[in-house]
């Protein structure tokens, strides 16, 4: 039977739980696999740190240099950030060390570099952990679609924004008060802005367009709007008009070698598609191809035994799957802007409801030939919240004209829906702020 020496960096949530995996499960990979899996070092920042993990003691080090000196064959990256990291995993291919990563950060922002160290140095680099915790997005994509042209992936990506919008819809309760919440039980960081701005999706979609499309989306370029500006009156509207709100990470490429489309935005989906009820912390990923058609993978998408279990399955395939790090480098996409008329949008406007009916404001925007496809309102206090459908509105057509019949709209958020165009993310902006220019 083969032995393969393992490195590990970082014992946090996920590496305490690739530990745990592999003690516990050593048997059921040897006998699958033909490899007995040792683990010869673990890299800490602090070796005094008091961790329940038992049997690691002796393992731990602060030194990178011991754990190369260890002479193990893969090095299993699960302390996250940019730098030092990315120094260590090229000092480790550069060294014989194949590398498994669950840093989705790293690898949308490096990974072409690494996967050129990886190709230069002959080892293998997987990272099937650093989308969807335990969804198999990454091999599914990489192994089991290679004859499918794909030309669309959407997802639920972010387990902490699914739970708070879930809460939201179900219980009525505000963004900030089921925020904290999800602090209080784990599912939100303290600083929560990478989740609830978009910024973690927006890692993940990069990582996935990559191997969609095999270009190079660089995050930095995805259209990004977060959920704080989402409101319960907004879902509850929307749910009247059969849609379901989801942060959803959207790449779309329009032709064979052609534009791409990337955005992460609060999303209309009819309650028929496949993501409108994945709820909680769970996430999915929709794929669409020109043979396959559809799939849909739905799963745990962060969390200790999850995400452990995608790093220690990533392990377990490194000598029996190939095109880790196969093809050449991926060119830079021409990314496609779309705009507020590409395609049906979700419109929410307030406004006094002593001003105008929700009636009358439709009757309003239709006669001046913006057609409305179905509406609901609502009214709270002396506010009404009207909610429609619309297609073919350019940005502020419709602000202006109310405003020319002396209407105050004091909110208006604007929404992609799933169904056609290109979306082009999202706004949710006070009325008098955008007035006021740039």
């Amino acid at each position: 039977m083969e032995q393969v020496r393992v490195a590990l960096l970082g014992l946090g949530t996920v590496g305490t739980g690739v530990w745990k995996m592999i003690q516990s499960n050593q048997d059921v990979i040897a006998r699958r696999t033909g490899m007995w899996v040792t683990v010869e070092a673990i890299l800490v920042r602090d070796i005094n740190k008091e961790r329940q993990v038992e049997g690691t003691q002796s393992l731990l080090t602060t030194s990178f240099d011991e754990v190369l000196a260890r002479e193990v064959d893969v090095v299993i990256e699960v302390m996250g950030g940019v730098e030092p990291t990315r120094d260590y995993l090229r000092r480790a291919m550069e060294n014989g060390c194949h590398v498994v990563s669950a840093n989705k950060e790293l690898l949308a922002r490096h990974g072409e570099e690494l996967r050129s160290w990886a190709k230069r140095f002959g080892v293998k680099l997987a990272y099937e952990a650093s989308v969807g915790g335990g969804i198999p997005i990454i091999g599914t994509v990489s192994h089991f679609l290679k004859a499918n042209r794909i030309c669309k992936v959407s997802g639920i990506l972010n387990g902490t924004t699914n739970f708070i919008l879930t809460k939201m819809k179900d219980e009525g309760r505000t963004y900030e008060d089921i925020l904290i919440e999800a602090q209080q039980k784990g599912y939100a960081e303290a600083d929560p802005t990478a989740d609830v701005e978009g910024i973690d999706a927006a890692h993940k979609l990069s990582i996935l367009s990559r191997l969609a499309f095999d270009v190079h989306v660089p995050v930095d370029q995805i259209q990004r709007v977060g959920i704080t500006q989402v409101s319960p009156i907004e879902l509850d509207l929307a749910d009247q008009l059969g849609f379901a709100v989801k942060l959803l990470a959207s790449a779309e490429q329009y032709g064979e070698n052609g534009p791409v489309s990337c955005s992460v935005s609060p999303t209309l989906l009819p309650l028929s598609h496949p993501l409108s009820n994945v709820n909680d912390v769970y996430n999915a990923v929709h794929v669409e191809g020109d043979f396959v058609q559809d799939l849909t993978l739905i799963g745990q998408g962060a969390g200790e035994k999850p995400t452990a279990s995608a790093v220690v399955e990533d392990l377990c395939n490194l000598w029996r799957l190939t095109g880790q790090t196969a093809g050449k480098a991926a060119p830079r996409a021409l990314l496609l802007e779309g705009s507020d008329g590409d395609g049906p949008r979700f419109h929410l406007l307030s406004f006094s409801s002593a001003q105008a009916s929700a009636a009358q404001v439709v009757g309003h925007l239709e006669r001046a030939d913006l057609p409305v496809q179905a509406w609901k309102a609502t009214q709270e206090g002396e506010t009404m919240w009207l909610a429609l459908i619309a297609n073919g509105w350019e940005r502020g057509q419709a602000d202006r004209l109310l405003r020319e019949r002396s209407l105050a709209v004091t909110w208006h958020a604007n929404r992609p829906v799933v169904g056609g165009g290109v979306p082009w993310g999202s706004k949710a902006v006070p009325l008098a702020k955008a007035a006021g220019g740039q």
